[in-house]
């Protein structure tokens, strides 16, 4: 991917960045920097349950009346929460982005937050953490996160947890939504095919008349109670699709004619705003000695096993580096864990290496679903000794160039769709605080050695303590995923 132009920001704090793509069609990303990690001690899903009363129904939006108005354009749209940041995202041909830009101007300012609304996006929260759990490895995944991090909130995962929010009311949400869903506190991107000046005219008129939130008891009170995100514990990074119906495309209250999204014009000054409240950096305990844990799946057809380490955050120097090593052991067939236990050993049925790296602390995950006749046991230890011996083989010249080669396609601007595009800008900027990390990443891979690969595996892997989960089927004694 590469380069872009850095956001601009709009008088009342707002980020907003366009990258023109190829094509038809025009994708909006609304992303919020709040996601799992704020929701406070005790309402695990917080963030999650304000981001669909965001999408849901606003002054002038009936509820639902967004994704049919979509849906009759021929779009479609997603939200997604993770455990740093929250996000919408919209899809739409390019003749409708403004009509798409009013919209969401709308949404971010004048969410209907109410007894019905909160009714609402609770059982659609619910049915979101129901979804996962229909995979039958779902505790394992659970586990990973829940015993992978230590201390840190990453461990309560993004999706929440229905029980925490049921005695919730509206006046709370409000509170926690003007202390963290804050127009400076979000990032607007827009890609796909436009006129530049258009979508600059179009930001400013649409979204720079909403106001921060104004100072007052009620978001004093959720500022305070979202800056005591604690260590809790559920899965993720983690997506949900927002439904879309079909409805008559000539609905006047989705249109760029239906007044702003508020009155105050955009050169009016700000008074008695909410300070833009940071959340403090949390850190993670260091794991002080390998551990093996033991759970049982009833419903899975095939054993399975995990090796967790922890590593460093996403905006750390050797985030490079690491890319690169996950690349030589596990992207795509010709990866060093796939080429021997699956194909030479035939001790796994499946593999995956995930490097895991958030805003504040990271994982690395590998991941193996046993061949018939196998336990989790013996293919975790084959596993172990696949990764560990990354640090001491020889990465032959070709090896590494190959490795490179695949890292540098999976980031080749021509092949980006404007929805691949906005996604990859929108976590960049919430999670390594940088929308051209990724740029930066391939420049810097570009002159890695694999001496340098190497000496990061031998220190952060070789000498650093594991979590090893070994998965069976069957009823047995196990942790509590």
């Amino acid at each position: 991917m590469s380069a872009s132009p850095e956001p601009q920001r709009l008088p009342n704090g707002l980020l907003w960045l366009a990258r023109p793509v190829p094509g038809a069609l025009a994708t909006v990303r609304v992303v919020y920097r709040c996601g799992g990690r704020d929701d406070p001690t005790g309402r695990s899903g917080l963030s999650h349950l304000t981001l669909r009363l965001i999408a849901g129904a606003s002054r002038y939006l009936e509820p639902g009346q967004f994704h049919r108005l979509i849906a009759s354009a021929g779009g479609r749209g997603v939200i997604e929460i993770d455990e740093d940041f929250s996000a919408l995202q919209t899809r739409v041909p390019a003749h409708q982005l403004e009509r798409l830009l009013w919209a969401e101007a709308e949404r971010m300012s004048n969410p209907r937050i109410d007894a019905d609304t909160l009714a609402s996006a609770r059982q659609q929260l619910r049915q979101a953490v129901q979804a996962p759990q229909l995979d039958p490895y779902a505790r394992l995944d659970l586990a990973v996160e829940r015993h992978g991090y230590l201390t840190h909130p990453y461990q309560r995962g993004a999706l929440g947890d229905p029980e925490q929010l049921r005695d919730l009311d509206a006046d709370a949400v409000r509170a926690f939504h003007a202390a963290n869903f804050r127009c400076d506190r979000a990032l607007v991107i827009v890609t796909g095919a436009f006129d530049e000046g258009a979508v600059a005219r179009w930001m400013l008129h649409y979204f720079g008349s909403i106001r921060p939130p104004m100072l007052g008891s009620a978001a004093r009170e959720g500022q305070g109670a979202s800056a005591s995100a604690s260590t809790s514990s559920t899965a993720g990074p983690v997506a949900a699709s927002g439904a879309s119906g079909a409805a008559s495309p000539s609905s006047s209250a989705a249109s760029p004619s239906t007044p702003s999204p508020s009155t105050t014009p955009p050169s009016a000054p700000f008074p008695l705003l909410l300070p833009t409240a940071q959340p403090a950096d949390l850190r993670e305990a260091r794991r002080p000695q390998s551990q093996t844990l033991k759970l049982s799946l009833s419903q899975a057809p095939l054993p399975a096993a995990a090796l967790v380490w922890q590593v460093p955050r996403a905006d750390d120097a050797t985030t490079p580096v690491w890319q690169l090593a996950q690349a030589l052991l596990g992207l795509g067939r010709s990866g060093r864990l796939i080429d021997t236990l699956v194909d030479e050993k035939a001790l796994a049925h499946q593999l995956s290496l995930r490097l895991l790296q958030r805003r504040e602390a990271g994982l690395l995950v590998a991941q193996a679903l046993a061949a018939h006749g196998q336990t989790a046991s013996p293919v975790a230890q084959a596993l172990q000794q696949e990764v560990l011996r990354l640090a001491d083989e020889a990465i032959t010249d070709e090896e590494l160039e190959k490795a490179k080669a695949m890292l540098r396609r999976e980031t080749q601007a021509q092949d980006w769709t404007s929805e691949r595009l906005a996604r990859a800008l929108g976590e960049a900027w919430a999670v390594r605080g940088d929308v051209n990390a990724a740029a930066k990443d391939a420049a810097v891979r570009a002159k890695l050695t694999a001496a340098e690969v190497q000496q990061l595996w031998r220190k952060q892997i070789v000498q650093a303590p594991m979590l090893t989960l070994l998965a069976d089927i069957g009823p047995a004694a196990g942790v509590a995923a």
